[in-house]
């Protein structure tokens, strides 16, 4: 199959599972799954959505992996991931995460980091929080957080994600897919969205949720990170829309680059892979 921008739609690697520290971390299980490809001197660990997972990553997967290891987490409690016990877990706790998985797959060096939506606000609080281990970062889908938006605001988007949940993640990917892409989208698109949706985990998802509801990225992280860095907000992103949340977490990390691509929405990643794969590689790889 081909993608309507001409990429060819590649098969995911099969996931892979590696044990942590549960008790160390704060999770229920030792377990962390993630998928994996490539070799090379450059490693990119990427960051999925809050309604995603590793398959998110499809394209990245095989488009990086001729340059470099890409390997994409599924965060706690999605994809076969062992859930935190706590039921709000910080977004240092995440990176923290992401830290011990790199560590138990022999990841020692700094590495590019690209995250999506949720993933993106992880991305930033890694590079805030572990400097060291952070080369760059790309993100996509920029996400600030909820903290910003004040006690009604917040309080309406937990309510929205329980609701969105409450009736499964086929649901939940049937009722809330759509407004991830934008509107020229057809159908291959929308379904390779949808699918992704759908294996979010209810209990995953309301933990990531309750996150992100006491973060904001440019008061919490962005004045921290130093390494180079590029946020891609789609022009008809409606999740996190570039002139409201994009373009301000980009002014407010020092030197970062800030795109906005016309006729893309939230995953740049899956709805334009090619374009997006180009900008990563000169990113990433200075091509």
């Amino acid at each position: 199959m081909i993608h309507p921008d001409g990429t060819p739609i590649p098969p995911l690697p099969d996931p892979r599972f590696c044990e942590v520290d549960a008790a160390a971390l704060g999770l229920e299980g030792p377990r962390l799954s993630y998928m994996e490809a490539g070799e090379g001197p450059v490693t990119i660990l990427c960051l999925h959505g809050i309604g995603a997972n590793s398959m998110g990553w499809r394209f990245s997967l095989a488009g990086l992996s001729d340059r470099a290891r890409v390997i994409a987490w599924n965060a706690p409690g999605y994809f076969l991931s062992d859930s935190f016990g706590a039921e709000a877990p910080t977004a240092e706790a995440y990176a923290d995460v992401a830290v011990a998985l790199l560590d138990a797959l022999g990841v020692r060096g700094p590495v590019c980091v690209a995250g999506s939506s949720f993933g993106s606000m992880l991305a930033a609080c890694l590079a805030a929080r572990h400097p060291e281990r952070v080369a760059k970062l790309a993100l996509m889908g920029t996400s600030r957080g909820q903290r910003w938006k004040g006690e009604e605001g917040r309080a309406a988007m937990l309510a929205m994600r329980a609701a969105s949940v409450a009736q499964g993640s086929v649901a939940l990917a049937r009722m809330r897919s759509g407004n991830l892409v934008s509107p020229g989208a057809g159908p291959l698109v929308r379904g390779l969205v949808q699918n992704v949706v759908a294996a979010t985990h209810p209990r995953g998802l309301m933990q990531a949720a309750r996150c992100t509801d006491r973060v904001d990225v440019i008061a919490d992280f962005a004045p921290h990170i130093r390494v180079p860095t590029l946020a891609i907000s789609g022009a008809d992103d409606v999740v996190n829309p570039p002139e409201t949340v994009g373009r301000p977490i980009a002014e407010a990390i020092p030197g970062a680059v800030f795109l906005t691509p016309p006729a893309i929405g939230h995953l740049p990643e899956l709805e334009a892979p090619a374009w997006t794969l180009d900008i990563l590689r000169r990113h990433f790889f200075g091509d």
